[in-house]
């Protein structure tokens, strides 16, 4: 047997339950956590170790009270299916969390994020739905897959940041984020990182974007770094309440490509350097 039902573990909370099934998992070499079609109330994080895949039934559903990270993934672990709803105002921290520490730097790590759904039912507009974060000598995240991810109703849909470290080189390069859609986000995708080595975020490929502002949106993209690709599209821009440039490419990106349909030239700021625009305003 490769799987596992997280419903045959015991625990005070339904967090408590599923960590002690990836627990067990990873222990006994079991590859897959299956969860049941129903709710898991989730008031802390957890952590799904190396080489386990969580894989939510279609009726499964986490519903978040409290703040913290709530799902953080090891170097080759996966996540699959996952519905996740906020439904707690205090919640400011990320949904789906990587962290450089575990060195997810070779293709033959098997970690892939897959058809998930976030939500905010607390209309906070709060949180990072999905947060790649490199902070010290060698944490690195590179060539991880994510794909069809629908996020709704956060402070910032997706984070990627490199930290320059003590020594040594910080980054987040060359992962894929595939067939997107971010709805009523009030920032849609911020990269934080210097232009190259030794701290970046270089690389990453964003293809099949869909972006549905509303009146909370702020900002469309924030982008340092260099040889990054964004390719979709922009939905109703005039709901947006705000004046000036919604997509900042700042002084430290530079080589980046920048193909998204539904926005003018005059609402993106380019302070960096042969950034490649291709746009088609409609």
């Amino acid at each position: 047997m490769n799987s596992v039902n997280a419903d045959l573990f015991s625990g005070a909370t339904d967090a408590q339950i599923v960590q002690a099934a990836i627990d067990f998992a990873y222990t006994e070499n079991m590859k897959t956590v299956e969860l049941t079609d129903r709710d898991y109330i989730i008031t802390s994080k957890i952590i799904i170790k190396e080489g386990v895949k969580l894989q939510f039934g279609y009726g499964s559903r986490f519903v978040i009270y409290g703040n913290f990270n709530v799902i953080e993934l090891e170097r080759g672990s996966s996540l699959s299916g996952a519905y996740i709803a906020i439904d707690d105002t205090r919640f400011n921290s990320a949904v789906i969390y990587l962290d450089g520490k575990y060195k997810y730097y070779n293709v033959w790590w098997r970690s892939i994020i897959e058809n998930i759904t976030i939500v905010n039912w607390s209309e906070s507009h709060k949180g990072t739905g999905l947060y790649l974060y490199s902070n010290g000598p060698g944490h690195a995240i590179s060539f991880v897959d994510f794909e069809n991810v629908k996020m709704v109703g956060l402070k910032t849909g997706i984070k990627l940041e490199a930290v320059k470290a003590s020594s040594g080189f910080s980054y987040v390069n060359a992962n894929r984020f595939t067939n997107f859609s971010l709805d009523d986000c009030v920032n849609n995708i911020v990269i934080i990182g210097g232009e190259t080595i030794p701290f970046e975020c270089t690389g990453n490929y964003f293809k099949n974007l869909q972006i549905q502002p509303t009146n909370a949106t702020t900002k469309l993209f924030v982008i340092n770094g260099q040889y990054n690709y964004f390719d979709g599209l922009i939905w109703d821009l005039s709901v947006i309440p705000t004046p000036g440039a919604l997509v900042n490419l700042t002084v430290t990106s530079s080589a980046n490509s920048f193909n998204m349909k539904g926005i003018p030239r005059n609402r993106i700021s380019d302070n960096g350097n042969s950034n490649e625009l291709n746009l088609l305003f409609v």
